[in-house]
């Protein structure tokens, strides 16, 4: 298990003709391939934020955590998920006057992306699935010392790829649930909570590799909205293996988070 306060992230000033941005990075870098997870914060916060259709080679949840977008056809603000299955094209994503800001987490490192429509012939397979949801964090949290999990996915995936809601009340704990699909997330969107000794405030993350025991999370006294994301099992699906996502070769990458449409 690995736990990353939002306050420890590595932040990285990231300029483009549109505006000036920033990159936090929690657990590993974007463009860095190794077989361990990936998880990043994007901070496109500006008029004219904008990122073009495009592909991964990895299964990735992502987000929305501040501003508002359009992701596609899909109207996208706090706290929005959207999970995609590797080789399953997206976007656009456009920002509102105020842009957006989002999380990207992954159960293995990816070291680029690949541009549509312009790359469709990467594709091993036809595209897979796209699968989005909200957590409503604006509304007031459980009474103290009481636990609510919501299940976000309307859909059962039988792979195990899930979206969790866990909201404490001041002061309460909880098991969050086991790790039976490929690894899971737990992001901190409101509030504080703590794991063991380790303070979590407001954007901290957990990740939690599969079979490992889950975290016991204590909120603070103002309470506390945790998303908890599950990757699939692998499968023969292509990009749900980490064991062979791991043979990947760098120089295969159309583009790289540091080419111009760094991201």
């Amino acid at each position: 298990m690995q736990c990353v306060p939002g306050t420890e992230a590595t932040e990285i000033s990231v300029i483009r003709p549109e505006g000036a941005g920033r990159r936090f990075d929690y657990i590993g870098s974007p463009g860095i391939i190794d077989e361990n997870p990936q998880a990043f914060l994007v901070d496109r916060l500006y008029p004219g934020a904008r990122i073009d259709p495009h592909f991964h080679d990895i299964d990735q949840f992502q987000v929305v955590v501040d501003g508002s977008c359009k992701m596609g056809k899909k109207f996208a603000e706090p706290v929005t998920f959207q999970y995609a299955d590797a080789y399953t094209p997206y976007g656009p994503i456009i920002g509102a006057e105020e842009g957006f800001a989002f999380f990207t987490l992954r159960p293995i490192a990816s070291g680029g992306f690949f541009a549509m429509p312009r790359n469709r012939h990467k594709m091993p397979c036809r595209a897979g699935r796209n699968i989005a949801g909200r957590f409503d964090t604006s509304r007031p949290l459980p009474a103290p010392g009481l636990v609510i999990e919501e299940p976000l996915m309307a859909d059962h995936q039988p792979d195990g790829v899930d979206a969790i809601g866990i909201r404490l009340g001041a002061d309460a704990q909880c098991a969050g649930p086991a790790s039976i699909g490929g690894g899971q997330y737990y992001l901190v969107c409101e509030g504080e909570a703590w794991q063991n000794d380790m303070h979590l405030p407001r954007r901290s993350l957990i990740h939690v590799p599969t079979g490992d025991d889950a975290p016991v999370l204590r909120a603070g006294v103002d309470g506390a909205d945790i998303l908890v994301l599950q990757f699939s099992r692998p499968s023969d699906r292509p990009g749900s293996d980490p064991k062979d996502l791991a043979k990947r070769d760098p120089n295969d990458y159309m583009q790289r988070p540091d080419d111009a449409n760094k991201r």
